[in-house]
């Protein structure tokens, strides 16, 4: 590949199509090398198995789109590579990496780059990268929990929608890369902080109950304060997955009653009325 020539694209097989902000096509097309790194994956890889890269997520956005930055960070991680040491450090950063990319390939994440002990994702919608970062944080605290003090891993999040400037290799700049950094430098360990432009863009998916007003904060580098918002990302997964969760369909009976299927199971139909 030509010095400076944007990364060719290409699919995996053997997955569902990226979407078209991700240059996705309908078609099947065979997979090819890893389009940062050269390397040629398995056939039905997820991952590049030299530089851990999603793949699906090594597809460039189209320029000119307005894209949702999602910027991430292990709080605290200077002390905590001192208290740990090195070994051990890697370690835990290999398996929160592996959380990541594992959740952005399935969210249609394009990773941008590694920032040290973090993440700088790209996603084509609001919805797509607060799913994201919410799956994130639950497996981290999953994690964290069950490793106790060997694993203390705690990240912050900042998200942010805008327009932003793509550049050769896929690396994104702009005010819009830069406000999601700023925004995640008001959260703490375990937070997904939003901007508002976020939280205009997902206002009819996500419910206002799911959400906790920060208020007009000020922003290191803009003369403006920017209403931030603190999505409550337990609940938020939990009506998620109530809202995906198949409701069994009652059964209508010859004398006009419905039954409900698992009161039927166990003995005990409730009837209804069906209206005329």
């Amino acid at each position: 590949m030509a010095a400076g020539s944007e990364p060719e694209r290409w699919r995996q097989t053997n997955v569902d199509a990226p979407p078209s902000w991700l240059g996705g096509r309908s078609e099947q097309e065979e997979v090819r090398a890893c389009a940062f790194c050269g390397e040629v994956p398995p056939p039905a890889s997820s991952f590049c198995p030299n530089c851990g890269r999603a793949l699906t997520a090594a597809l460039l956005p189209q320029q000119g789109e307005s894209l949702t930055v999602l910027f991430t960070d292990i709080e605290d991680s200077t002390n905590l590579t001192e208290r740990l040491g090195d070994l051990q450090w890697e370690q835990i950063i290999d398996e929160h990496n592996e959380i990541v990319r594992e959740e952005l390939h399935r969210h249609a994440g394009f990773e941008v780059k590694l920032t040290g002990d973090g993440f700088l994702i790209a996603f084509a919608d609001g919805m797509s990268a607060l799913r994201c970062a919410a799956r994130v944080q639950d497996q981290v605290t999953q994690v964290a929990a069950l490793r106790g003090a060997s694993w203390p891993v705690s990240v912050r999040m900042g998200v942010h929608r805008g327009d932003v400037i793509l550049r050769p290799g896929g690396d994104i700049l702009g005010r819009t890369v830069n406000m999601a950094a700023r925004i995640m430098a008001k959260g703490r360990g375990g937070t997904i902080v939003a901007s508002q432009a976020l939280y205009d863009d997902v206002v009819r998916q996500v419910a206002a109950d799911l959400w906790d007003g920060l208020g007009a904060r000020r922003i290191r580098g803009l003369e403006r304060r920017e209403r931030l918002y603190l999505l409550r990302w337990r609940d938020f997964l939990e009506r998620e997955q109530e809202r995906g969760r198949p409701r069994p369909q009652r059964i209508t009976m010859t004398n006009g009653e419905t039954i409900d299927p698992i009161d039927a199971v166990l003995g005990e139909p409730e009837t209804a009325a069906v209206d005329a």
